[in-house]
């Protein structure tokens, strides 16, 4: 089961949305309180401590009422929010349909000055063209970036799909079967093409995520953009550790002062 499944399991069995407290926020902004992560952010791959700067490209500096009245306004819409977060120094995006569920408490004047003087920086792009791509890395740092979105090359031609996410182990597969079924019979071999192609095509998603998660990789976070350069700096930014895999330009480092501030509950 995939962990989008696991997602709309979860949230099929929640009737309605846990009740949460309004506070004054006092210009501060929204940080998601400590042990309050719940278990479909966590699927989102949010962090504890993790602020939300905007939503849709706007400043939030509204109390968690307001943002839950928010998120019921668009119910039985098609709805989709614009998150803008705030980690480790750097901001970033990531698409939800869905409310968050999670207990925010308040960021410190200084954490809030830091994710404003950011998201001042931040540039965003044709939100129509926002997409989810799922980051993993592995135990050096090596990280694939998937685009989830469907590819119309997997259905039509699923060799050079294959070829283009380096599945190696698959795309042998489909190619024996393709020579063999060719040998024996032509006919037989349009059949195997079509049946492969619609498969490839409908699992693509499953596909990439189970050749990531097995060549022992684990899901590390996830990252709304317009394209997947833009992804790999931010995940570079993040942690300067990381690096992109088959990645064909070299991306520079960001050269600045990353602010952690811990505090501990009274």
């Amino acid at each position: 089961m995939s962990e989008e499944d696991t997602l709309e399991a979860i949230e099929a069995d929640e009737n309605e949305l846990p009740p949460v407290e309004d506070f004054d926020q006092n210009g501060l902004l929204l940080k998601i309180a400590t042990n309050g992560l719940s278990i479909p952010d966590y699927v989102k791959k949010l962090k504890e401590a993790d602020i939300l700067v905007a939503i849709d490209g706007k400043l939030y500096e509204d109390g968690p009422v307001k943002l839950r009245e928010m998120f019921l306004s668009k119910q039985g819409e098609e709805a989709k929010w614009l998150l803008t977060l705030w980690r480790d120094g750097q901001v970033f995006d990531i698409l939800i349909t869905m409310p968050i569920e999670s207990k925010f408490g308040l960021a410190t004047e200084e954490e809030t000055s830091w994710a404003k003087e950011e998201f001042q920086k931040h540039v965003y792009g044709d939100f129509k063209s926002y997409q989810n791509f799922e980051i993993y890395r592995d135990s050096h740092n090596i990280c694939d970036i998937l685009s989830l979105e469907k590819d119309p090359m997997a259905g039509f031609f699923p060799a050079l799909w294959l070829l283009k996410y380096r599945l190696f182990p698959p795309l042998g597969v489909v190619l024996v079967s393709y020579g063999l079924t060719f040998f024996i019979n032509v006919y037989l071999f349009l059949i195997t093409y079509i049946i492969l192609s619609r498969f490839i095509h409908v699992s693509q998603e499953n596909i990439l995520r189970s050749f990531t998660l097995f060549s022992g990789k684990k899901h590390y976070m996830t990252i709304a953009g317009t394209n997947e350069k833009d992804v790999g700096v931010i995940v570079k930014n993040i942690d300067p550790v990381n690096k992109i895999r088959y990645e064909p330009n070299a991306i520079k480092k960001r050269r600045s002062v990353v602010h952690k501030v811990i505090v501990k509950d009274s």
